[in-house]
């Protein structure tokens, strides 16, 4: 394997699962200072992990990843597979007929979003504080300096802006539910919760885009389609990547694992707030967030 002074020791940890053993590789960013990570972990959580001829291996970051490893863009890929059957090439929705390859790519792409969002308790953090690497798709004719922020739906937001939303929607919460299959311990039907906790995360144009109604509800459908497979692809339950249960990268300041609910409620259990809002009521829980 090409970079291999990028390896280091074992005695290092690795800043996704906390877990010092295996072999780790550093950002391949000349000025990523974020540490080192298992090829694995970075794969899981959505992080670019490629080779080209001209560059051999490289690994990227959750900062340094290029635009379509973020969860934005893999949720416009899934989108593009609905709008392709359309013959307008139009997000429409018709009673179209659908084939086995339509709905084959349809779940491929939704369980790699939801692989994604199954590592918010550990990526949230980091787009709170910068972001992400979200480029607007250019059409063919379209000169990107001539178009408004609407028309590239472009969304401005501060580290402050995103903090706020990720408690709105109990992002972090959310990936750790997600991760250990907590939707499925409830008596009876878990639709609800699981969907309500969806369309919170789907409401925030800031970390989806600007999404209509319709494509919530799209998004909704495919990707409880998806938890309920319960595709080993997904990285859920027992099929989870292990983390460590003792080191300061996956745990927050007072001990408790970010990776996993604990006395935090589930997302979506509670009804929400307003009639006309996708959200619950605010709930007092710790995260990591803006922590110098």
């Amino acid at each position: 394997m090409s970079h291999g002074q990028g390896f280091v020791k074992e005695k290092q940890q690795c800043f996704v699962c906390g877990f010092n053993s295996g072999a780790k590789v550093s950002c391949s960013a000349d000025d990523c200072t974020e540490g080192i990570m298992h090829v694995t972990c970075a794969r899981a959580a959505g992080f670019e992990v490629n080779h080209s001829d001209d560059r051999g291996f490289y690994i990227h970051c959750f900062h340094h990843s290029e635009n379509g490893n973020n969860l934005r863009a893999r949720l416009e890929d899934l989108l593009e597979v609905e709008i392709v059957r359309s013959p307008n090439k139009k997000f429409d929705r018709g009673h179209l007929p659908m084939t086995w390859e339509h709905a084959a790519s349809l779940h491929y792409h939704a369980v790699n979003v939801l692989r994604v969002m199954g590592w918010a308790w550990r990526w949230a953090e980091w787009w709170v504080s910068k972001g992400d690497n979200w480029e607007p798709l250019i059409e063919d004719g379209q000169i990107e300096e001539e178009m408004t922020d609407e028309e590239l739906k472009k969304v401005p937001s501060t580290p402050e802006s995103r903090c706020e939303d990720a408690r709105k929607c109990r992002l972090a919460a959310f990936g750790a539910a997600l991760r250990n299959r907590d939707f499925d311990k409830l008596e009876g039907d878990d639709d609800q919760p699981l969907e309500r906790a969806l369309r919170a995360v789907l409401s925030i144009p800031s970390l989806v885009g600007p999404l209509k109604k319709k494509e919530i509800e799209f998004f909704v459908l495919w990707l409880s389609l998806a938890y309920r497979s319960k595709s080993r692809l997904l990285g859920f339950g027992k099929d989870k990547i292990p983390v460590s249960d003792k080191n300061s990268y996956v745990t927050y300041s007072d001990g408790s694992p970010k990776y996993e609910l604990g006395s935090r409620p589930l997302p979506g259990k509670a009804e929400p707030e307003h009639a006309r809002t996708n959200f619950e009521p605010p709930v007092e829980e710790i995260d990591d967030f803006l922590i110098m």
